[in-house]
């Protein structure tokens, strides 16, 4: 067991050790704590109240993450608050069971980490540890009711688990055990030695000094004793403080990620690797969904995800990182392991503070002349309309969930920000960082350990630095993932890939621009034919095909913005329509539905709403390139229209108006207002279909009619209803 004087000891060499580290280092280079190299450690709740399945648990915990051969674990915290609350236990066989289990871990240091009050037999296997860390609302209650006699076997329980390297601190027990011993101080062997006054005269003669005969004003007798964290650090129970499991984690050298359960520590890996490339929009980020859900549905446990990726938009990424962590803590866990081999900037450092850890390269081309880097955000800072506010309400709030130091994240994005590293003058202890304007006004608590970001540059951490900063949690000597698959316990050949699926895949091939540019020109062509040569359905067919597959395919990354555009787009062929069957000759209509089908498609394409100036300039470039295709495909429709009826076999797609013969003997009899007002009534045939315009034969005249609004088929009896100068509306009989 370490002492509280081995370990001040530790803690003088270790800050000797850091001051020599920093000689002679530039400032304006990141520098870090060369002392907190990551170690191998787990944090592990302690139910409240401990009961013997609660006992079971946390053993079984610590068990599984030693049986791991690859990454085996050399500290062991134990929260005694779970939920922030106080902790008290009255069965004495559950925690005597911790407490005799906890000593049996030779090979570990066990820390018991107390930040709010804990009484009762909780204090037993607290007493346990090889070290105890208090926050300053931590304390020591009663560990039994007043009134309770005290009880021997419960006393010599507690002598036994303290030991001889703790006895010095029994007295302190036995006060929490019973109010009316009044609590001295003594010596032994020149250390201190805390006594039972009551008790003082046969102290005396096992060679215990007690220089003052008065109890400690904050224990006397018949009293509770008040045993808060700063009395307790006092008395030498207390190792260190730390108000924070992120703190804890600090001061033990222990990554972030320890913070979280490892589901491989109690499950054989089922491991699965996905490579993210290129630019993040919301086509990646419903992917990596899929993907993801995918993986835990084949009861994946582990995924090692490969970061290539740079750019496009932050949102995106956000979302990406957001739900990976909602994917942690689904029942049962996956391991998610986010993995640079070259570089982590912008949208892929968003993306990886979402993985449950961090790996990175040591060599960008495996011969060791560079390191992979992470938080390169210059790109992203320097365009127009990106909100620095929001990327670092991004950056911070990753950070926060994910227990990685925020201030980090802050100097990735602002060059005058200046962040030292800095440790307690009074306990040594305690490391944090902190900013230079906080480090001036504290430096009577705090003295520096180095610069870790100076002025004027924005902070990005190589592989070497990350990992000392506790951001990363394995350096690897070689950018590829068979590197990092040996740290996890995981054999290279029986990693499966976790490619997207067929639909994913598919629905990225039509993103290509190239191919949604050609499917709106043949959807256009479609269209335009099927209105041009009424009663020819496979134009039509086709041309809704292309376009459904255009929103389909964008919907699956633009979500509302591809329904919008989807809605926007049959607004427009709806206007056109009424100007071509309803209204025409107004031309309003028509130029309205023109522009909302360009619209339409264009905002499909695009990820979200334009916000930004540079989002509405990306619209209007979208747009042109569809009123482009539009122009096209009216070209090409010019050409099929001229040249289709001399096409065999293809002539037959077009309607045949009545004979050149019968229509030009009676051309000349068409009515004009006067004889068109005296048809209303008559009867007679359509000759070609009405949709709803077309023309009807009455007696041996052809007339242009119109319907009220549905379609009526060639061949159809049909009777004028209504006359409107040389409008004639007809209805099917």
């Amino acid at each position: 067991m370490f002492h509280h004087r081995s370990y001040g000891f530790i803690s003088t060499v270790v800050l000797v050790a850091q001051l020599l580290a920093f000689v002679s280092i530039p400032t304006s280079q990141a520098q870090v704590p060369q002392n907190a190299l990551p170690d191998e450690g787990i944090f592990v709740s302690v139910p409240n109240p401990l009961t013997s399945d609660g006992v079971s648990r946390v053993m079984n915990s610590i068990d599984s993450a030693r049986s791991n051969a690859n990454r085996p674990i050399r500290k062991v915290v134990l929260s005694f608050n779970p939920g922030g609350k106080e902790a008290s236990t009255t069965d004495i066989g559950a925690a005597m069971q911790l407490a005799r289990n906890l000593q049996r871990l030779h090979d570990l240091s066990t820390i018991a980490y107390v930040s709010h009050p804990v009484s009762g037999h909780t204090i037993l296997p607290v007493m346990a540890c090889k070290e105890i860390v208090m926050a300053k609302s931590g304390a020591f209650g009663e560990i039994q009711q007043p009134g309770e006699p005290l009880r021997p076997s419960d006393l010599s329980i507690y002598s036994e688990i303290l030991g001889k390297s703790r006895e010095s601190y029994l007295a302190i027990m036995k006060k929490l055990l019973d109010r009316g011993v009044p609590l001295g101080k003594g010596e032994k062997d020149g250390l201190p030695y805390y006594v039972d006054l009551r008790d003082a005269e046969k102290l005396k003669k096992e060679g215990i000094k007690i220089p003052d005969p008065n109890p400690l004003p904050y224990a006397t007798a018949n009293t509770p004793a008040q045993l808060t964290s700063d009395r307790l650090k006092a008395l030498g129970l207390v190792a260190a403080t730390a108000e924070s499991f992120e703190e804890v984690a600090t001061l033990y050298s222990l990554s972030p990620s320890s913070l979280r359960e490892n589901p491989l520590n109690s499950q054989a890996p089922a491991a699965y690797k996905l490579t993210l490339e290129g630019m993040i929009d919301g086509g990646v980020r419903e992917m990596v969904t899929r993907t993801v859900n995918d993986v835990m549905k084949r009861k994946g446990n582990a995924l090692f995800l490969e970061l290539r990726c740079s750019g496009g938009d932050i949102s995106a990424a956000r979302d990406i990182a957001d739900r990976l962590i909602e994917f942690q803590k689904r029942e049962p866990g996956i391991l998610i392991v986010g993995f640079v081999p070259q570089a982590a900037p912008d949208t892929a450092a968003i993306i990886a503070l979402g993985c449950t850890e961090i790996v990175m390269s040591k060599s960008k081309d495996g011969k060791g002349t560079d390191e992979a880097v992470f938080g390169d955000f210059e790109s992203l800072l320097g365009k127009t309309g990106n909100d620095k506010d929001l990327l670092k309400k991004n950056l911070t709030d990753l950070a926060s969930q994910q227990n990685y130091p925020v201030l980090l994240m802050e100097g990735m994005l602002d060059r005058d920000l200046v962040i030292v590293s800095v440790r307690g003058k009074v306990d040594s202890t305690r490391v944090r960082l902190m900013t230079e304007k906080e480090f001036e006004a504290n430096k009577n608590e705090w003295k520096s350990d180095g610069v870790v970001k100076g002025k004027g540059t924005l902070l990005k951490l190589t592989a070497t630095q990350a990992r000392n900063l506790r951001l990363a949690r394995f350096v690897v000597d070689r950018p590829e993932l068979s590197a990092v698959y040996t740290l996890y316990g995981v054999e290279a050949n029986k990693v499966r890939e976790a490619t997207p699926g067929w639909l994913d895949r598919f629905a990225n091939y039509l993103r290509m621009p190239a191919v949604t540019i050609l499917l709106v020109v043949i959807g256009f062509i479609g269209l335009i034919l099927e209105i041009k040569l009424p009663g020819v359905t496979v134009p039509g067919i086709v041309a809704a095909l292309c376009f459904i597959l255009v929103f389909w395919a964008h919907s699956q990354y633009s979500g509302q913005t591809a329904i919008l555009g989807g809605l926007i787009f049959l607004l427009g062929l709806i206007l056109v329509l009424l100007e071509i069957f309803v209204i025409p000759g107004i031309g309003v209509p028509a130029v309205l539905g023109v522009l909302f089908m360009i619209g339409g498609i264009g905002l499909a394409t695009m990820d979200k709403i334009p916000s930004t100036y540079e989002e509405w300039v990306g619209l209007g470039y979208q747009a042109g390139i569809i009123t482009a295709a539009m122009a096209v495909a009216f070209v090409f429709v010019l050409s099929i229209a001229r040249y289709l009826p001399q096409i065999p076999f293809a002539n037959r797609l077009v309607l045949q108006p009545p004979s050149d013969d019968t229509f030009n003997a009676t051309l000349n009899d068409l009515p004009g207002a006067a004889q068109a007002a005296s048809l209303l009534g008559a009867i007679g045939t359509s000759a070609t279909p009405l949709r709803p315009a077309g023309m009807a034969q009455f007696g041996e005249q052809y007339i242009d009619v119109v319907t009220e609004g549905g379609f009526i088929s060639s061949g159809a009896r049909v009777q004028v209803v209504e006359v409107e100068g040389n409008r004639i509306v007809v209805r099917e009989i």
